[in-house]
């Protein structure tokens, strides 16, 4: 606080100069301040902007003396307000299911894919508010925060008012922010079955099914792929993720291949193959394979029978049943990655001897050429050459695109582990990476690790 005193009237002036504080000392009855003295000296302490000079002719009247008394303010700074964007579609759907409170899992609550339709306020600009400056009792003044605009918002599938304040789909189909762009893309979305009717699907964008799969169909998306109904015996295959709010019926025909994650209110007699993850109620001698994690959630979430692998981990609250059929878990390094990694590997190392031997064959053609005097450039061999080295680099840049991808499911398999919440049942074999062991007991709360390449089993109890 700056407080400054001659022995008299006392004037102090707040930390941050927006308050100016007089205290009058007691004087005898027949004495009094004026109020030509009073502002005078104000003025002298520095006060000179918000006096209340109403308050200071209160104090002499009414001897208001012995205590202090706010006789100035500042006139305080109001920060300006950058604009901003009240969108009017989700910008970040939500692709994790909901754990009811009984435990269940409700499907839809995932969306892969936010919609809109044509005419659809998409968004509306809130203009920037550009602030008021202030003023200390010093008389000094205090700059304010000035709001800014921000860019138009840039994409495609919608238009802005002449204003520029409001924004519009101008086709209905998907919604979806990328890197600060709006993009509305149609989508393919079929208010029934799938079936002979319709004809198999493929199609470059997502599709929405609001009924079944019947067996025998086919459905290929470069992008999502949503069924409210039942999959029965159908194949499907997905650029991103699959959601099967009604689950999968295979009957040992359907396939699924998930670039993305899956999710699905059950799996049965299915073979399953994604890159991301898998989160179902459950799943019946299927064959299922994760490249990432793979969670069976639900309250009486259970796998049985068939085989499942999950590279960076399976969790589950049963395994097996009491009828003890067999059924396989594995986690770690899949043995398909293994092999897939060392054909990499030699087919890069090949391709690599190859383009070294052509850019030696090259480089013999330019010398020849050279000692001869003629231009190499047009040489038909050496044309061929150079084309065959585009082709081998090309092959080198795919494989190795591949091998780092596999490599990086390697590295997510590091210390992944097999986590039974409820049963494990007898017959269920557990393995990670190369180690196994046969589950002859009923176990209930565990967890499966892999300790000195051998596969433990801990108590989750002790945990």
């Amino acid at each position: 606080m700056e407080n400054k005193s001659a022995g008299g009237p006392v004037v102090r002036i707040s930390h941050d100069q927006m308050e100016a504080y007089l205290l009058l000392p007691m004087v005898n009855f027949d004495q009094t301040y004026k109020f030509e003295e009073v502002m005078d000296l104000l003025d002298k302490n520095g006060v000179r902007f918000g006096v209340d000079k109403k308050v200071i002719d209160n104090m002499i009247s009414n001897r208001i003396f012995g205590r202090e008394v706010l006789v100035a303010h500042g006139e305080p700074v109001e920060d300006g307000r950058d604009g901003y964007y009240n969108f009017g579609f989700d910008c970040n759907p939500n692709k994790k299911p909901v754990i009811r409170d009984d435990g269940s899992v409700d499907y839809w609550s995932v969306h892969a894919i936010e919609t809109v339709e044509e005419g659809q306020v998409i968004a509306t600009y809130v203009e920037p508010v550009p602030g008021k400056n202030g003023m200390t009792v010093k008389g000094t003044p205090v700059t304010a925060k000035r709001g800014r605009p921000i860019s138009p918002l840039l994409g495609r599938g919608f238009e802005r008012s002449e204003d520029g304040l409001t924004y519009k789909a101008t086709i209905s189909g998907k919604i979806e922010m990328q890197n600060n762009r709006i993009l509305i893309v149609p989508i393919y979305e079929i208010f029934g079955d799938v079936d002979v009717n319709t004809g198999n699907i493929d199609f470059k964008g997502d599709v929405v099914i609001h009924g079944n799969i019947k067996p025998g169909a086919s459905v290929r998306s470069t992008a999502s792929i949503t069924v409210d109904g039942i999959s029965e015996g159908c194949n499907l295959e997905a650029g991103k993720d699959i959601i099967l709010r009604g689950g999968m019926i295979g009957g040992d025909k359907a396939h699924l291949k998930v670039k993305g994650n899956l999710y699905a209110k059950f799996i049965e007699y299915t073979h399953v193959e994604a890159d991301g993850f898998i989160e179902a109620d459950s799943a019946m001698n299927s064959t299922i394979i994760s490249y990432d994690k793979v969670i069976f959630a639900a309250g009486h979430a259970s796998v049985i029978g068939g085989a499942i692998y999950g590279c960076a981990g399976i969790e589950a609250n049963n395994f097996g049943n009491e009828s003890e059929v067999k059924t396989e878990v594995n986690v770690g390094i899949h043995k398909k990655i293994r092999q897939r990694i060392f054909q990499l590997q030699n087919l890069i190392e090949e391709d690599q001897i190859l383009v070294d031997k052509i850019n030696s064959g090259i480089r013999q053609y330019d010398e020849i050429s050279k000692e001869k005097g003629l231009n190499a450039a047009s040489d038909e061999k050496r044309v061929a050459l150079l084309r065959a080295r585009i082709a081998r680099q090309a092959e080198i840049s795919k494989n190795s695109q591949e091998l780092e991808w596999l490599n990086s499911i390697v590295e997510r398999s590091q210390g992944a582990t097999v986590k039974v919440e409820r049963d494990v049942y007898p017959n269920v074999e557990v393995r990670i990476n190369d180690a196994k062991v046969l589950n002859r007991h009923k176990q209930s709360r565990v967890e499966f690790i892999e300790q000195n390449g051998k596969v433990v089993m801990l108590s989750l109890l002790d945990q």
